[in-house]
């Protein structure tokens, strides 16, 4: 079952190029994952990040936390900004070594496939030492969601893993 499991994650991150795919509705999926990328910038001394999230999921969670009115993600009928940057401030955080939120900047989306890809920065971040990492995206969704994050600094990456056990980790470089 792990291997499956793992398979099923290791084809969400490795995808074709968006001039591969054929545009084609999105299928449902067995398994509840999500992959961030935070980089870190040194020039602008900011923390950018990049959430991939399924995009039916992501409709579902901004749809409950707008009080079930409905909302999309892509196409004409896009409504989701406001609510999808709320959603990221809810949900995704890195926390001060005194547990203060860091200000977190929703800059956009793009669609791929049968995934959305977030975007957002953390603006005056050259310091994370002793900050805190939460995740709990999709977590009030699905109890086997899985957010796997990647994290470069400095030279270094860190990979950690959120579940319904784990929300939040120390940042340690």
């Amino acid at each position: 079952m792990q291997l499956l499991h793992f398979i099923l994650l290791l084809s969400f991150f490795i995808s074709p190029s968006k001039h591969q795919q054929a545009e084609k509705p999105a299928a449902l999926h067995a398994f509840h994952t999500s992959l961030t990328e935070i980089q870190y910038n040194a020039k602008d001394k900011s923390l950018e990040i990049t959430i991939r999230l399924f995009t039916d999921d992501l409709e579902n969670a901004l749809t409950k936390l707008n009080n079930g009115q409905k909302i999309m993600v892509g196409g004409k009928n896009d409504n989701s900004d406001a609510v999808l940057s709320k959603y990221i401030q809810q949900h995704f955080a890195i926390l001060t070594p005194q547990k203060q939120k860091k200000t977190l900047n929703y800059l956009g989306k793009e669609l791929e496939g049968d995934a959305t890809w977030v975007y957002v920065e953390v603006p005056e971040s050259q310091v994370v030492k002793g900050h805190i990492l939460y995740n709990d995206i999709m977590q009030e969704l699905f109890d086997d969601q899985t957010n796997l994050v990647n994290f470069f600094y400095a030279g270094t990456k860190k990979t950690f893993l959120f579940n319904s056990k784990v929300k939040s980790t120390a940042i340690e470089f």
